[in-house]
């Protein structure tokens, strides 16, 4: 009977107008990244020849008027050499595009790593994260640090480095950024939006499923799995299609690519109660199994918690608009100097860790200065979450019966 009723759920959601209709917009957001936005996005990794020659003038002009006052030596009492630096900046930034157009770009790599492009400037993926940060200066500081530890990373793997890769348009590095950025929430947000139905759907049919030889509990950890391997499975299509398209025209990318990570700082010292962070680095593959490590768990605790919300409320857009709301909750409260809640530590708290590609990087750990922000513990919080859900589910389906839920159907 299980079996059957399995098969019987899983077509039920294949054939669901909304999935399917939700699901063609998931690909068309795909196609449309892939083949418009992607192409023409400058990233901070880019770099414009031109704009770097317009920069060498600049400085020539700067230099020649030095020269011209006669301010060719150190500058006053700061004991800084302008003038040489000038003409440093001026010999790296030329050699730069040389290697660059002679594509050359291991050359062009460990000049660009002296820090003398034409735009200092590096976009973070979420600025909101970054703004009130109480010493702004450090946030660029590390910026710096994690983009020479991709770029050593290039230069110490035995891999042909191409433009797409350092610009990090690669299918493997966009899938990675796509997980480290705001955008990951879309992850969780498919299980919601699945699940929010699952059991709301069939009191439109009451009297044929008030009628099935299964238990009541039962009934909903069927749902629940078919739920569960359904969103599995819509994500890893829609993963493999992303893959193949970018793939295709920006080249696969690396496994051993490196992905820079922030980790709390061995040292004692620390600026005014800011304790410093230090950086290394994982490889792509790394990253993805850690990534698969906590989706799963992630998915699961929102199905069950739209189980218990379908119980209570019978309505499908009331369970999607609740969950929606607390998996983005954790935005209505968050500080860079915020590190309790009610009293409680937010590591503590399950919404810490749905931002789960900042976990693996050490990102959220850096933002709020909480040392207890890991991956290890994350898994710990999610799966105490879990098991709070559980047996919170066994009670409330307990309460409200199969009747119950099915009587005063619309």
């Amino acid at each position: 009977m299980s079996k059957s009723m399995i098969v019987h759920e899983f077509k039920m959601m294949m054939k669901n107008k909304k999935n399917v209709l939700f699901i063609i917009a998931l690909v068309s957001l795909i196609l449309s990244y892939c083949f418009l936005i992607l192409p023409a996005k400058e990233t901070p990794d880019s770099f414009d020849p031109e704009a770097m020659k317009t920069e060498i003038k600049n400085l020539e002009a700067v230099s020649e008027g030095m020269i011209a006052r006669g301010g060719t030596g150190t500058g006053g009492y700061t004991g800084v050499a302008a003038y040489a630096n000038n003409v440093y900046a001026q010999k790296v930034q030329s050699r730069m595009i040389k290697a660059f157009e002679d594509d050359n770009l291991n050359r062009f790599i460990q000049l660009r790593m002296k820090g003398f492009d034409y735009d200092g400037q590096s976009v973070n993926r979420d600025w909101r994260l970054y703004a009130n940060a109480p010493y702004s200066y450090l946030d660029q500081s590390r910026e710096v640090s994690l983009k020479n530890l991709r770029y050593e990373g290039y230069l110490n793997e035995n891999i042909k480095v191409t433009y797409k890769m350092i610009e990090q348009k690669t299918a493997l590095q966009t899938v990675v950024n796509f997980l480290l950025g705001t955008t990951a929430f879309m992850v969780l947000f498919c299980a919601i939006y699945f699940s929010s139905d699952m059991l709301s759907k069939d009191r439109q049919h009451r009297t044929i499923l008030q009628g099935l030889p299964i238990g009541w509990y039962r009934l909903i950890n069927v749902k629940s799995m078919v739920a569960f391997f359904y969103t599995m499975l819509i994500l890893f299509g829609l993963l493999l299609l992303t893959v193949i398209i970018i793939g295709i025209q920006n080249g696969f990318g690396s496994f051993k690519l490196s992905v820079p990570i922030t980790i709390p700082s061995t040292q004692p010292d620390d600026y005014f109660g800011y304790r410093f962070s230090e950086y290394d680095t994982i490889s792509i593959a790394k990253f993805l199994l850690l990534a698969i490590g906590i989706i799963p768990i992630l998915i699961y605790l929102f199905i069950r918690l739209n189980a218990i919300l379908s119980l209570i409320f019978k309505n499908s857009w009331i369970v999607l608009m609740v969950s929606s709301l607390l998996l983005f909750s954790e935005r209505i409260y968050y500080s860079r100097t915020l590190t309790e809640l009610f009293g409680i530590e937010i590591s503590n708290m399950p919404q810490t860790y749905f931002d789960f590609g900042r976990i693996i990087s050490g990102e959220k750990y850096y933002l709020v200065t909480l040392e207890s922000i890991t991956y290890e513990k994350g898994i710990i919080v999610l799966l105490s979450t879990v098991l709070v859900l559980e047996v919170t589910l066994f009670v409330v389906s307990q309460i409200v019966s199969k009747r119950r839920f099915y009587r005063k159907a619309a």
